[in-house]
This record gives structure tokens, sequence and C-alpha cells, in this order.
């Protein structure tokens, strides 16, 4: 798709673009299995397992229906016994509901957001999401930051369905044709966006999607750059 020639609104996925998994934590859990591992080697097995849900979907799957897969593809990589994964992923849920598991800024991102809507930018969130993700991006620095945030388990359906965007759309009273949308996963993000007749943008930041045709960006405060340097 043509990038806008003006871009009006943006809107934004929330995991992996706005909040990371709180890797400490789950390596404070690890050490308890007794497992050494650190959190740069959990995020990038969080990455990969990112890729598995892309060709999840890509194939015809759910997203909702990943949650105990995406932990397996975290925790098999760094050592956990497969006995152990189970229990270890039944008690992240549980702290999930609790408390959040995305709840840490992704660098940059609340930072360049912030600009981004000083500079007049229209702003809104798009996450498949437990019905959390709006309280989770307001403690993590976000508060104040966004039009909309459309969580998917509070509005019935689910990336890449098109009426998920188009929801956010509504909402905010825009349409898709000055709107961009940044996401981290191919057959979530990019097709759904593009479903929508959004612009899409794939952050890749450890570059494992060269192969995609679309915008890719290394960090997201090349965003910054993208949208203010004029």
């Amino acid at each position: 798709m043509t990038f806008p020639e003006k871009v009006e609104t943006v809107l934004l996925d929330a995991g992996g673009v706005l909040l990371d998994l709180d890797y400490r934590y789950l390596r404070r859990l690890c050490r308890a299995y007794g497992v050494q591992t650190t959190e740069e080697t959990l995020s990038r097995h969080e990455a990969t397992a990112r890729v598995e849900i892309h060709k999840v979907v890509r194939d015809g799957g759910r997203v909702s229906d990943m949650w105990r897969d995406y932990f397996h593809f975290i925790l098999g990589p760094v050592g956990i016994p497969v006995d152990d994964q189970p229990a270890i992923i039944d008690s992240l849920w549980e702290a999930h509901e609790k408390f959040g598991l995305w709840t840490v800024p992704v660098a940059d991102a609340v930072e360049t957001v912030t600009e981004l809507k000083q500079a007049g930018f229209r702003i809104g969130v798009v996450s498949n999401a437990e019905g959390r993700v709006a309280h989770d991006l307001d403690a993590a620095g976000y508060k104040g930051l966004f039009e909309t945030v459309v969580d998917s388990h509070r509005v019935g359906v689910e990336k890449p369905d098109p009426k998920i965007f188009r929801i956010a759309l509504e909402r905010m009273g825009v349409t898709a044709e000055n709107a961009i949308y940044v996401g981290d996963v191919p057959a979530v993000d990019i097709e759904g966006a593009q479903a929508a007749q959004l612009t899409p943008l794939l952050l890749d930041r450890h570059d494992l999607y060269t192969d995609q045709t679309v915008t890719r960006l290394k960090a997201i405060g090349e965003l910054r750059g993208m949208l203010l340097s004029g």
C-alpha cells in the first residue's frame, strides 16, 4: 500500500510495540525452577514465539488460542523441563490476571508517543489482549496519550479481523485514508491492517521478518523520525 501523503492518525499495537513482557519477573520464575537465564535471552525467545504465532495465524489459527503454546516456545528453549512447563504457565496466567505480565514500556516508546501527540497526531491502540491492556498502558506511563484503546477481549473481535481496526477508527471519528498502524506480527497486524485499508508498518526489533515488503522499523523511535522529519 502507498504511504499516505499526510498521516493524521497513528494506531499502534500494545504488546511488542508499546509494552514488553516483564522479563525480570519471568527470569525469577525460571530461577525458582532451577533454570538460570537472562532477560536478553528471554526477550529473544519471546520474539521467536511471536514468529510461531505468525505462522499459526497465517495458517488459519487464532491468537487467543495460543496462550499456552506461546509460553512453551519461550520456556522450552531456556531449559525449563517439559513436565514443569504446565505449572509455570498456569502461574503466569494467574499473575497476568492479578497484575499483568505485559507491563514494561518498550524502550523509547513513551517518549515517541508523547512527541507524536504533542505534534498533533491522533493516536490510538488496537490490541489482542485479555481485558486489562488499557490499565497496563496507563501504569506503564502512557496515561492520557491515547484517544481510544481497543482490547479484543472487550470488543469480542481480534486481529487480524479488520473489524477491530474499524472499531478504533469509528471511535476516533477518523478514516483509514490518512492512518497508519504499527504492529509486530505480520499475519496478525500487517494483514489485518491492510484488510482494514490502513497503511501498516512492521516493528521488527529482532530482524525476524526480512522477507516482508512493508516498511519495517528496527526501533519504535524511528516512527518519530519518520513522521516528524517534515
